[in-house]
């Protein structure tokens, strides 16, 4: 669904509307440099209000969260109501400044992978370009390599594997070739945007 172009400006409970159920979600932050932490909030108290969206997947660059804020503090209130109906997993690179997230993971709530910043970051541009994934020898005879974990961080995520990594072959050289869901939707931090989409963070700290 489209937001139509004369729309300028929306309120964030009128713009999270529009995320679906099953949604997959881009989500940028590092910490709390440039993390939606608002769009997140929003996001699951509208779920808390209304139960949708809910078995979101995100895909994150990093980690958007510190003890207490963001999606910590969604982590928070996931474990003690055991709840896994919100989010159905996510693709994280750090959890170590999220100590909520982390019990997500450990008590298999939701599906966990975690592959390295800089894999995610160029996924991201092979999904923009309109390829399926991304190829890199990196990872190989890690506990990325599907032959070992495959990136699986828990239980759940080794069953569906949603996000999956390959081995392939090309003119004899062996590759692995990195896959997730494309994102539906975004949840970026700026200050202002144009109407063709176009984000600044002129005003912000970072």
């Amino acid at each position: 669904m489209t937001i139509p172009i004369f729309e300028k400006t929306r309120r964030a409970t009128s713009a999270l509307s529009f995320i679906n159920d099953d949604s997959v979600l881009a989500v940028s932050g590092f910490n709390l440099a440039a993390t939606p932490e608002h769009l997140i909030l929003k996001l699951y108290d509208q779920y808390e209000r209304t139960g949708h969206p809910k078995n979101l997947f995100l895909i994150c660059d990093s980690l958007p969260a510190v003890p207490g804020r963001a999606l910590d503090y969604v982590s928070e209130q996931l474990c003690k109501k055991e709840d896994s109906t919100f989010l159905k997993g996510f693709q994280l690179p750090f959890l170590g400044f999220s100590p909520w997230t982390q019990k997500l993971v450990e008590n298999d709530l939701v599906e966990a992978y975690s592959w390295p910043i800089g894999i995610v970051a160029y996924w991201f541009r092979e999904i923009a370009s309109g390829r399926l994934g991304l190829i890199t020898k990196i990872g190989i005879d890690t506990l990325l390599d599907p032959r070992r974990e495959g990136g699986a961080l828990n239980g759940r995520a080794s069953d569906k594997m949603t996000c999956k990594i390959s081995t392939i072959e090309i003119q004899r050289e062996e590759f692995l070739f990195y896959q997730a869901p494309k994102p539906d939707f975004a949840l970026i931090r700026a200050s202002v945007s144009d109407e063709a989409g176009n984000l600044s963070m002129m005003d912000e700290g970072i």
